[in-house]
């Protein structure tokens, strides 16, 4: 479980702040035609976020190799999510309803009670 969770959260870093590169340009630029897609493909920012995202891609590789996709993946999902949402507050001010919350404590209890079952 410990290989696990040390891949996952590093897939979880690179992928929320190569997404998070990418949300941070959307808020200079809007996209309003394929035309504006292609000028924002080519942004040094986005290029970074793209390499992160793909750093982040072998992370996930190595965590599957270690156990299971069916336990695999919803460690890899759960984690990703909490840092998205760490992420989405810090950086960008989100706010959670108390019912998010209530979700940050199921997804904990849910990745316990995978490594548990092992």
């Amino acid at each position: 479980m410990g290989k696990i969770l040390f891949f996952s959260l590093l897939y979880a870093f690179f992928n929320v702040f190569g997404a998070a590169l990418i949300k941070n340009k959307l808020l200079e630029k809007t996209i309003g035609n394929f035309k504006d897609f292609i000028y924002f493909l080519f942004d040094l920012k986005i290029f970074l976020a793209i390499f992160l995202i793909f750093i982040s891609m072998f992370f996930s590789i190595k965590a599957l190799s270690v156990d299971k996709f069916s336990f695999v993946i919803p460690i890899l999902t759960g984690i990703n999510f909490l840092v998205t949402l760490a992420v989405g507050h810090v950086f960008f001010k989100d706010e959670l309803a108390l019912s998010g919350y209530m979700g940050i404590i199921l997804i904990l209890i849910g990745i316990y009670l995978l490594g548990v079952g092992k």
